[in-house]
């Protein structure tokens, strides 16, 4: 019996429109019934959860969610911080330089805020995505790193997928060893301190909760969800997930678009199969 499943929520969770579909909803509002954990596991920040987190009736004590790839860990119904880790202001600066060299467009993201210096036209263009994003127009230059309130989890370089395929290669390997460096979709690189994973987000649950191993299921579609679903006692892999994602997952379901989320927990929690 699996007592803890963790989502991922683009590609996964939500269609490619941003949207729940009505039996992911129902399905996991009945595995929550069984006393099954549902656990959103993003590369997003908690406050661009939380409507997600409400529509799936989740906002219940002792529930929680991954945020930043796994740099942050919230209880839903308090909004406690049962774990953080953020970069540190020098990491922040060689990272932003970083993007710069690339030229590439950045955002880096606090607990509840986006900060660019210019509004990446990726993120311009997606409407859905930038509804609800408290984004703001800064120079980076003149944060105060140090200030709780501008604590930096994630570093984003963000274009169209071509060009960050790309630009890729062009990092010295020497960040690659310093930071983990992934994507949770195409058109993002995303960088967060080293040892910062979804897997290990979910060892953090598991130790709180008493869960183990193999009573975990975990669904992704992304780079940043293979430890994940290699980590996890059934790893499902979404059909619009890339083969390399894929080859790290038990099986695979159907996309994100065709009620893949909820197929899966239908089949290995509501039917037990």
């Amino acid at each position: 019996m699996y007592k803890l499943v963790a989502i991922d929520l683009d590609g996964t969770l939500v269609t490619d429109e941003k949207e729940l579909m009505p039996k992911t909803i129902e399905a996991i509002k009945e595995a929550s019934k069984k006393g099954v954990k549902i656990m959103i596991s993003s590369g997003r920040s908690f406050y661009r959860l939380e409507k997600y987190i409400d529509a799936l009736g989740l906002r219940k004590e002792n529930q929680c969610t991954i945020c930043f790839n796994g740099g942050m860990i919230v209880e839903n119904t308090t909004k406690e911080i049962l774990y953080s880790k953020n970069l540190e202001p020098e990491e922040i600066k060689e990272l932003i330089q970083l993007g710069k060299t690339l030229e590439l467009p950045i955002m880096i993201y606090t607990k509840n805020t986006h900060y660019v210096e210019k509004v990446p036209e990726v993120v311009e263009k997606n409407k859905k995505n930038l509804k609800g994003m408290n984004l703001k127009k800064v120079r980076f230059d003149e944060i105060n790193f140090n200030e709780e309130i501008n604590y930096i989890y994630k570093v984003c370089f963000i274009d169209n997928p071509k060009t960050i395929i790309e630009k890729r290669k062009e990092i010295p390997k020497e960040f690659f060893e310093r930071y983990e460096i992934t994507s949770s979709v195409p058109e993002y690189l995303e960088i967060v301190k080293k040892g910062i994973k979804k897997s290990e987000a979910i060892k953090f649950v598991m130790e709180k909760y008493h869960i183990k191993q193999e009573e975990v299921m975990a669904i992704g579609d992304g780079e940043n969800d293979v430890e994940m679903l290699s980590f996890a006692g059934l790893g499902i892999a979404m059909e619009n997930a890339s083969d390399f994602v894929k080859e790290f997952a038990n099986v695979v379901t159907t996309s994100n678009n065709h009620d893949g989320v909820a197929n899966a927990i239908e089949k290995y929690i509501l039917r037990g199969e």
